[in-house]
């Protein structure tokens, strides 16, 4: 037996008397692509380079405003009787937990329903919106996102991005899907 090991450990060495074969990985590396860049202005209904941008206003609310803490925030406007929001409510707290590890960011739900009791009922079976803020009016929801760059009718879900000295940086109204992440990651590390 040991006469064995004896040869093949000779046998890795070599003697020289045979060229030596090129090593090879089981996996032959690649170079990976850059992740592709997102145009803002494609992904933006309102995008504002910082120079430009307006200071965030919130509409009326139920309660107290947040205070500022000098961090971006993520502020997704969603209701208890919108279907996209409901569906992406999940997915965002999801992305707040895992993008919180790469960007300083703070993710702010804000109920466009201006009926606190039906929020309450319905945090109940969705607690990433427990300690949302509220509208004060639902009649307050277009007003305000005219205020803030949308275009036309706002529809929901909005999504407002704002930098860290409180500006306006990027509107979205409608979902966002799997698919938008990258958008989303992109646009928390610019801000």
């Amino acid at each position: 037996m040991i006469a064995a090991l004896v040869v093949s450990a000779a046998g890795c060495e070599g003697d020289g008397s045979r060229a030596a074969a090129s090593s090879r990985s089981r996996v032959d590396a690649v170079q990976a692509a850059a992740p592709a860049q997102v145009d803002p202005e494609q992904f933006c209904e309102a995008w504002h380079e910082a120079a430009a941008a307006p200071a965030l206003s919130l509409p009326p609310l139920a309660g107290p405003p947040p205070a500022t803490s000098g961090r971006s925030r993520w502020i997704n406007v969603w209701a208890t009787w919108c279907k996209p929001c409901i569906e992406e409510l999940p997915r965002l707290a999801k992305w707040r937990d895992e993008l919180g590890r790469k960007a300083e960011f703070e993710l702010v739900f804000l109920s466009a329903d201006g009926d606190p009791a039906a929020v309450q009922e319905f945090a109940k079976a969705h607690p990433e919106v427990v300690g949302s803020l509220e509208l004060q009016s639902a009649d307050a929801l277009q007003p305000w996102a005219a205020a803030i760059g949308v275009p036309g009718q706002a529809v929901l879900p909005i999504h407002v991005f704002v930098d860290g000295k409180d500006r306006v940086r990027c509107v979205r109204t409608a979902g966002i899907g799997e698919d938008d992440r990258a958008a989303v990651e992109q646009l928390l590390l610019s801000l």
